[in-house]
């Protein structure tokens, strides 16, 4: 049998300002669930203290952002007591748990397949708002659905697609695959997390009790599709998918779907509308360079630079 036994290590990414971060921190440490916990926080802007994260919590300061997924890695390879921990809670810094989400956790995964499980994600801008109620992957165009349907929400199921905003993953399925692929920087590396779990044969469970606030685009500016989002989900679109020739098609198909999202900024006629505009398409050239192997994915990115070029501001 491979159940957990509700010991989880739970990993929070940090980028940008402190407070998301510290009311994520705070929402874990509230959790009445009764699943023990040990928690890091992996800090890729560099601007936390341990002395804001209390007693119990270990803070890992990254001198070079390596991104989402490689920010996740360190985090669950930092685990002192890593081989008691039969689960990970990956989070995004700007989630709030509401109570008794690490038992839904330990319940969606107490089965022999089930390899990882996400629950209802509500809006921070309207908390009666679903963001997240299950999805999947729709091949043909190589995009993600995600349902909003409040009667999907309350559903336990088997589903394909859970967005890296909140995702448990067990220990065994982690470490079967390798954790996150580290050439993702950021965006899309849940699509390929989620697709190397289901090709080992793991399933992905969906469990209305792990229930969580996300404030969107508090962190990468999403929200309001920044130059920053744009670029990083479009350079990784066509990188979790296999074989190559898939890849190819797949090609096409986001040309046309990048020259209506650029042709709509267009349409705007602001200066942020130009940056969005560069950023999507140095995103699309990017990526078809991937696919016919004229760039090399980079594990890291440092955050100035990525700063600087997106004109983000934390």
């Amino acid at each position: 049998m491979n159940k957990i036994q509700g010991k989880i290590g739970v990993v929070i990414i940090h980028y940008g300002r402190s407070d998301p971060t510290l009311r994520c921190l705070a929402s874990v440490i509230a959790d009445p669930s009764s699943a023990a916990r040990q928690i890091v926080v992996v800090d890729n802007f560099g601007n936390l203290k341990a002395t804001q994260l209390g007693e119990g919590v270990t803070l890992i300061r990254q001198e070079d952002n390596p991104g989402f997924g490689g920010g996740a890695n360190i985090g669950v390879e930092s685990f002192s007591d890593r081989d008691d921990l039969s689960a990970y809670l990956i989070l995004n810094n700007d989630v709030e748990l509401t109570p008794g989400f690490l038992d839904g956790a330990v319940l969606a995964l107490n089965s022999d397949r089930s390899g990882a499980a996400g629950g209802p994600i509500r809006s921070g801008i309207d908390p009666s708002a679903l963001w997240y109620a299950g999805g999947g992957i729709r091949h043909l165009t190589g995009t993600v659905h995600q349902s909003r349907s409040p009667s999907d929400a309350v559903k336990a199921r088997e589903v394909r697609f859970i967005p890296g905003t909140a995702i448990a993953v067990k220990a065994a399925a982690w470490h079967d695959i390798g954790g996150f692929d580290e050439s993702f920087f950021l965006y899309n590396e849940d699509i390929d997390l989620c697709l190397r779990l289901r090709r080992k044969g793991w399933r992905l469970r969906f469990e209305p009790t792990m229930a969580c606030i996300h404030h969107l685009g508090e962190t990468t500016g999403s929200a309001h599709r920044s130059a920053l989002y744009l670029e990083q989900i479009t350079l990784t679109r066509l990188q979790p998918f296999k074989p190559w020739i898939y890849q190819v098609y797949l090609c096409w198909v986001h040309s046309f779907y990048n020259l209506a999202r650029v042709a709509t900024l267009i349409a705007r006629r602001g200066r942020a509308s130009r940056t969005q505009v560069q950023a999507v398409w140095r995103g699309h050239f990017g990526a078809m360079a991937g696919v016919f192997g004229l760039r090399k994915p980079k594990r890291t990115l440092s955050e100035q630079k990525m700063a600087e070029r997106n004109g983000f501001q934390g």
